[in-house]
């Protein structure tokens, strides 16, 4: 199938292969001086490799204030260009194109990274920061700053620039009146609120010529009380189509909204195209426009430009999870395109932490600059017991390295705990990375028994010459007083089964398990009420993530008590504890237990004898996520 998105376009002065463009996503793979590293090198290099038609480096500070995180790159000092050159040479050779996103964070960083006082277009706070608002003679500089930034990109080979005006950065900070307060010409209408961007355009143009690209990031509303509304960054955008740019890359959200900056699981795919789709029509189509969020595939891409709503799509974290997405469409290979899960785990979870960035499903990310490991010269039989993500994961690692692989699961299907957490709303495409993770393995060669409970006498007849363990984790049983086992159900079993409706349920357990259980119940016609012993629920998952989650639970109406603990359990109720409350009897026709999961060990502890090396990964060597299950497994099966 030929794919719209796949041929060959012009973005305004930029010719482009396809109309993918990998986005600007902090990595904080650099030196602290902003140097371009070997790691940076090779992480951007297989994006091109792999087909992307547009790479955009990540946000790069224009100026040693304007930097938002301590290994981020940096464009503010000749002495850099070297390194951007090498960058920029890497990617080229590789057929793409490549832009460096010029950016000044503004209020939105901490006097930990910069070192230096924090500047806004008001007085403010931000974090443990309080930001001071920019004299005129503060606004002078920083646009020089911009234009010496975009003169050297230009020195530098990029083949455009990206000016962000989007996601909190300080354009943006001057466009929104939830940040600006001033009363002067860059103040009060927005016509004096866009005035900072308008004059940011015109010095970068000036600096860089006529004939240079650039690309606009426009932040174009904002999810808080008082923030941009959609109307006016749309309103904005009509003005600055007026400028010498050659497109809009249309964006929304900033760090107190992280969520629509890059949207989890639970947020719909495309989430932000309608927001471009109404920048596009108030301009008139005058300039391209880019679209973004959660965008898979070329498929999806294809029919958001089919409908006009935009005229090339990001794909950023779908790029990291496989940097090939584009080659292997093109290639008829969709199949085997390892698809994101919009976990947000590896990626911006880490960064949030001043971590470097990696990915759940995908090991390589913040890897590529390392060989990968060599096929062995001897191979051996490896015997995997558990066909969850990391029994996978483990087993195409083996493969890949010329090992011969068994594979045991004792239920009738792979996947683990996929197929469940793939139940509860919002989360059913999460289904598709185990069918992948099974098509892979079988693919490479795996011998996949399933239907096989191991034992110590089975695993001796194979005769493995190595044993990893990846069965997994079971629930934690709380000792509430008459909590018999005919009085609740798992919250695995209730994903599993299915409610009746009409029942009040009560959920012991605020995390993560317990809150989808909840939204899965509520959607079925039960009427839960959620009980978490900490402070707050969902505590135990990204940030963003949880975001949405909460936001789910106050569209059902869901029922929450948090500080909350379960006494003892009576005939038809429960009997709850709150701290600076008086005992409390809640009526409750059914009890589910989300409190929490163990390592399973027995089977370790009966294979500790056996002559062959054991190794517990995943869930049964305490990890409880996804990347957890990944990144164990592949450091393991690369030993081997």
């Amino acid at each position: 199938m030929t794919y719209t998105t796949l041929l060959p376009a012009r973005m305004g002065r930029l010719e482009l292969r396809n109309r993918i463009v990998f986005p600007a996503m902090v990595t904080n793979y650099c030196s602290t001086r902003g140097e371009v590293t070997d790691r940076l090198v090779a992480y951007h290099q297989e994006r091109a490799k792999g087909g992307a038609g547009l790479l955009i480096t990540e946000a790069t500070y224009i100026s040693p204030d304007g930097k938002s995180f301590p290994h981020q790159l940096g464009i503010d000092d000749d002495g850099l260009l070297p390194g951007l050159r090498r960058l920029v040479e890497s990617v080229h050779a590789a057929g793409a194109r490549i832009a460096v996103q010029l950016c000044h964070a503004g209020r939105q960083t901490s006097r930990a990274v910069t070192g230096l006082p924090l500047l806004s277009p008001s007085v403010t706070r931000f974090g443990n920061d309080e930001t001071s608002a920019m004299r005129q003679e503060d606004i002078d500089r920083v646009l020089r700053d911009y234009a010496g930034a975009a003169l050297r990109a230009q020195k530098a080979g990029f083949d455009a620039v990206e000016l962000h005006a989007g996601n909190g950065y300080l354009p943006q900070q001057f466009l929104s009146p939830f940040t600006n307060a001033r009363q002067d010409g860059y103040g009060g209408s927005l016509e004096n609120r866009v005035r900072f961007t308008v004059e940011a355009i015109r010095a970068v143009r000036a600096a860089v010529g006529p004939d240079f690209p650039i690309i606009l990031r426009l932040g174009v509303a904002e999810p808080v009380s008082g923030g941009l509304t959609l109307e006016d960054g749309v309103a904005a955008a009509r003005i600055l189509a007026r400028e010498d740019i050659d497109a809009f890359d249309v964006t929304a959200g900033m760090r107190e909204g992280g969520m629509w900056v890059t949207p989890p699981l639970a947020l719909p795919r495309g989430t932000h195209i309608e927001k471009a789709a109404a920048v596009r029509q108030a301009i008139q189509a005058s300039r391209p426009v880019i679209g973004i969020g959660r965008i898979t595939s070329a498929s999806l891409a294809d029919s958001f430009i089919a409908a006009g709503k935009v005229d090339f799509v990001v794909m950023g974290r779908a790029l990291l999870a496989d940097p090939e997405l584009p080659l292997k469409t093109l290639q008829g290979r969709e199949e085997d395109i390892r698809p994101c899960i919009g976990c947000n785990e590896g990626c911006i979870g880490r960064l949030s932490r001043g971590l470097d960035i990696c990915c759940a499903v995908n090991p390589r990310v913040g890897n590529e600059y390392r060989p990968l490991p060599r096929r062995v010269a001897s191979p051996r039989h490896v015997l995997i017991v558990g066909a969850g993500p990391a029994g996978l994961v483990a087993a195409c690692t083996a493969l890949r390295r010329g090992h011969r692989v068994t594979v045991l699961e004792k239920e009738a299907a792979c996947g683990g705990k996929i197929p469940l957490a793939a139940r509860p709303p919002f989360k059913e495409e999460l289904a598709g990375y185990a069918v992948w993770l099974e098509r892979q393995a079988r693919d490479l060669g795996a011998d996949i028994r399933c239907s096989t409970k191991a034992t110590p006498s089975l695993v001796s007849e194979l005769a493995p010459d190595v044993v990893l363990l990846a069965v997994g984790s079971e629930p934690v049983i709380p000792p509430i007083p008459g909590l018999a086992p005919e009085r609740f159900l798992l919250a695995e079993q209730v994903l599993q089964q299915g409610p009746a409706s009409g029942q009040d349920v009560l959920i012991i357990g605020g995390g993560l398990v317990g809150c989808e259980t909840a939204l899965f119940l509520a959607r079925n016609g039960c009427h839960p009420l959620v009980a978490e012993m900490r402070e707050d629920l969902c505590m135990d998952i990204e940030p963003r993530s949880r975001a949405v989650m909460l936001l789910h639970l106050k569209e059902y109406g869901i029922r929450t008590l948090t500080s909350c603990r379960v006494d003892r359990i009576g005939e038809g109720e429960a009997v709850l504890c709150r701290t600076g409350h008086a005992e409390e009897h809640l009526p409750c026709s059914r009890i589910v237990l989300a409190t929490g999961y163990r390592p399973r060990t027995a089977l370790a502890e009966a294979l500790r004898g056996m002559a062959v090396p054991v190794h517990s990964i995943g869930d049964c060597h305490g990890g409880t996520r996804i990347c957890d299950a990944v990144w164990q497994a592949t450091a393991t099966a690369e030993t081997i």
